[in-house]
């Protein structure tokens, strides 16, 4: 009996030492790409980290100030505004001035299109192909409604057409919500990215417009009107993160981050009318880089971007402007130069 006992626990004492060894083994191996990419990329965990800044704060306040005191049309403007500190490793410094007040973005929506392309061909649920590109490039580089359009019915599994039964209009509301839904993953929730943008000639009609007065969808920007309940909002804060999060290749893998860059990549001596915009103030200095999506529509003058040192010194500036009249002035690329003079530009000795 005591025999049997011992030759029981010495079995038990062998397969406990192969399952530890087991286990050491298997913590000893590389994780793979695809377990290890979200803990390198942890956008969620970086976004947490940013920290408001006084000192920050006190700097873009007292630059605003001093841009309305000299712009008379400027001081008749809502401005929304959110400046991001990357220079000097985490975590990421903050400033703002209505940044977390939603508006609705104009055409700036449109880099968030452009991430998701790259996101949703990185989960294999699309592929980006010699259309898809062509369509890209027309949405962010010539900000073709057009080809947002039809890049967005991509994105979402959504035609254009005539309004919807209940039931399919069900099945086309969950699909509208698709950039939002990964947005949330992020820990961005403060964007309300669910339609393609139009040119007001007859392209918003049947579902669309069906979509865009159903008041059962959360995070709409209503019309003062009333009319469209669901139109889409962000806010300057928001817009920000995102960005940072493509500044810092956590968003997507490194190689699609600096594509999606490149893709929205300004430079003002190419496209002259940025010379109003964030590319036209950072570029009044030597050694920059700017990545940015800007907006036009109605009272709405608005740009979203990163400025990058050559040195890879960067940081994110969104502004969004809304005026009755419409505001046209300088106050983004004016207040642009003064951020990269402050953030980029080494102290004179």
């Amino acid at each position: 009996m005591k025999f049997r006992r011992a030759v029981a626990m010495s079995l038990f004492r062998m397969k406990r030492v192969r399952a530890g060894s087991l286990a050491l083994l298997l913590l000893a191996l590389p994780l793979s790409p695809a377990a290890a990419e979200p803990l390198a990329r942890d956008p969620r965990g970086y976004l947490a980290s940013i920290q408001p800044s006084s000192e920050l704060q006190e700097f873009l306040d007292h630059t605003v100030d001093a841009l309305e005191a000299a712009d008379p049309k400027l001081r008749k403007t809502d401005v929304r505004i959110a400046l991001l500190d990357m220079t000097h490793g985490d975590p990421p410094l903050l400033a703002e001035r209505h940044g977390t007040t939603p508006i609705y973005p104009a055409s700036v929506i449109k880099f968030v299109y452009l991430m998701a392309a790259y996101v949703w061909q990185e989960d294999g649920s699309r592929r980006i192909d010699a259309e898809m590109d062509e369509q890209l490039t027309q949405m962010i580089h010539q900000s073709s409604n057009q080809a947002t359009q039809r890049v967005f019915a991509r994105l979402t599994g959504t035609e254009p057409g005539p309004e919807l039964s209940a039931a399919a209009y069900s099945v086309f509301r969950e699909r509208r919500l698709a950039v939002d839904r990964w947005l949330q993953t992020l820990g961005i929730t403060d964007l309300h990215c669910v339609n393609p943008t139009y040119d007001g000639d007859g392209d918003l009609c049947g579902r669309d417009k069906q979509f865009l007065t159903d008041r059962s969808v959360r995070g709409g920007l209503p019309k003062r009107t009333g009319e469209f309940a669901n139109r889409n909002a962000m806010t300057a804060v928001g817009t920000a993160k995102l960005l940072a999060l493509l500044a810092t290749d956590r968003a997507l893998t490194p190689a699609d981050s600096a594509t999606v860059r490149q893709r929205m990549r300004r430079d003002p001596t190419e496209q002259p009318h940025l010379a109003h915009r964030i590319a036209g103030g950072a570029k009044r200095l030597p050694d920059m880089e700017v990545y940015s999506k800007s907006g036009t529509w109605g009272p709405i003058y608005a740009d979203a971007g990163i400025v990058r040192h050559i040195s890879g010194r960067q940081f994110v500036l969104v502004v969004f402007t809304a005026g009755q009249p419409a505001y046209r002035g300088d106050f983004i690329a004016d207040l642009t130069y003064r951020c990269t003079q402050k953030l980029l530009m080494p102290a004179p000795k």
